[in-house]
């Protein structure tokens, strides 16, 4: 920026200077060809009377050697011609030009009487010479009785002048342009010393606090009006730095009251969140007793049927076939049982437990037991699960019965053709420690935001009747918080739901 500065006083200053320089130069030059046009002039007329007084009282060989001595000892002066004046006419009488070269004076009435009046009279000028300079050519009368009997001639050649104008003017030229690179480069180190090096003081002070050195200073030495630009600088920035410092006192109280505030804040939530919890929790827990009480009621009895006869036929000679379809249903009905026992735990907070439970397995085992629900459906249900996922402390049971709640749901929720994928992850969310991610994602209806809302609340569901009962997200949220866990739906309209359970890794 100063730079630029610098650059522009110069240019002001030296346009200023040739734009004088030159003005003078033309004035002096046109002083100059005024003076020697005078000078001519003058010369021109001591010419024409020296001739007047000798003409008529010399011969004409007497009066030509008198014309060329005149010629010979001026250098302006090319020729000097006498005309006679014969029937108003002007006829050449003697000439000092060369032979066969004539120049014929015309003059009218009016010129004639000019040239009788004035004495002198300019019959040509801005001629082309034979040197091919200008020439003047001159006349004065020859009166003999007082009538004009003739005319003497002078004539003048430009040409040592346009030489001098054209000296003076390279002369001229010459001292203006080592006038306007002297004064430039001058200039260039006053201005260097006086205001570049004390502006780039202040820009370098301006730039050091611009980004944030408010103990920068600056010095410009001497005196004027930058040092009192520095000056006045230092102690903004002396000013700035007392304001922020107490601003950041300021600033760092008020971060520690609001660091408590929040705090407090953050503590009451967790308390109202817990107190929610704890009323959900209640909710879920009294309509899960009042249903397992009457599961339990229901089906208990016939499922413990069901398993004494399935267990006695299997202890007799039964063919490989019938005994393998046998030993699935034991183990369907003993799922059964496990499950109503399962919901009842439940109900009364049992403890759950807490071994590693190895993610792939569980998942193979749980696609497996849901695999039945696919046939004759046009649905693919594939795992994504990587076998070398670390084991996540837990109850193998309970989240043995959270995968196939949550792929039960999705299997109802997708219409043939579609697709089911199961995978998982491991992950640090919001800068907590690591937790184990589940996803079950299909491509069925999705369901909207005010769905998403409700979507764990007990007995709510958006299944058709008679194919669900609402309970299902509830035990997976019940289960899921159990192990310090959460669930996260993410879901639209048409565009299917995925399902993330996110388990601590660490108990």
């Amino acid at each position: 920026m100063h730079r630029t500065l610098r650059l522009q006083l110069i240019a002001i200053v030296v346009a200023t200077v040739a734009t004088v320089l030159a003005a003078s130069q033309w004035l002096d030059t046109r002083l100059s060809e005024s003076a020697l046009e005078h000078d001519l002039e003058e010369r021109a007329v001591l010419y024409l009377r020296t001739v007047e007084s000798l003409w008529g009282r010399t011969g004409a060989e007497a009066l030509r050697r008198e014309l060329r001595t005149l010629v010979d000892g001026d250098r302006e002066l090319t020729a000097v011609d006498v005309l006679r004046q014969r029937a108003g006419r002007f006829e050449l009488a003697l000439t000092t030009r060369p032979a066969g070269e004539s120049t014929p004076l015309e003059l009218d009435a009016a010129q004639q009487a000019a040239l009788l009046a004035e004495g002198v009279l300019r019959t040509a000028t801005a001629t082309e010479g034979r040197d091919g300079a200008e020439i003047w050519r001159i006349a004065g009368p020859l009166v003999r009785d007082g009538a004009l009997a003739g005319a003497v001639q002078v004539e003048f050649s430009l040409l040592e002048v346009a030489r001098l104008e054209r000296r003076l003017r390279s002369i001229g030229g010459i001292f203006r342009v080592s006038s306007i690179v002297l004064i430039s480069f001058l200039l260039a180190l006053f201005l260097e010393r006086r205001v570049g090096h004390p502006v780039a003081a202040l820009v370098g002070g301006m730039r050091r606090a611009e980004a944030g050195e408010l103990g920068a200073r600056v010095s410009v030495p001497g005196g004027g009006e930058f040092a009192f630009l520095a000056g006045s600088f230092n102690r903004m920035l002396a000013r700035l730095e007392d304001l922020t410092a107490g601003l950041e006192s300021r600033v760092r109280q008020a971060t520690r009251e609001l660091a408590d505030a929040n705090r407090e804040l953050k503590e009451a939530n967790e308390k109202l969140w817990s107190a929610q919890l704890e009323v959900g929790r209640s909710e879920r827990l009294a309509a899960l007793g009042q249903m397992a009480a009457t599961i339990a009621h229901e089906l208990g009895t016939p499922l413990n049927s069901v398993l004494g006869y399935t267990q006695l036929l299997l202890r007799e000679d039964l063919p490989a076939e019938h005994a393998n379809k046998l030993a699935v249903i034991e183990s369907q009905v003993q799922r059964m049982i496990e499950t109503i026992r399962s919901v009842l735990g439940r109900t009364r907070d049992r403890e759950i437990g807490r071994g590693p439970v190895a993610l792939a397995p569980l998942v193979t085992e749980a696609l497996a037991l849901v695999a039945t629900r696919l046939a004759g459906r046009a649905l693919v249900l594939r795992s994504e699960v990587p076998p070398d996922l670390p084991p996540v402390p837990g109850d193998v049971a309970a989240l043995r019965q959270v995968l196939i709640n949550l792929l039960a749901n999705a299997i109802d929720a997708t219409e043939p053709p579609g697709t089911i994928v199961v995978g998982a992850g491991v992950l640090s969310p919001n800068g907590r420690g690591p937790h184990l991610e589940i996803t079950v994602r299909d491509s069925g209806h999705g369901m909207s935001e005010d769905e998403i809302r409700r979507v764990f609340e007990p007995f709510y569901t958006t299944k058709a009747p008679g194919r669900g009962t609402g309970l299902g997200l509830a035990i997976v949220d019940h289960v899921v918080r159990a192990h310090g866990g959460q669930v996260v739906v993410e879901s639209s309209p048409g565009r299917g739901t995925t399902m993330h359970v996110r388990l601590p890794l660490e108990a």
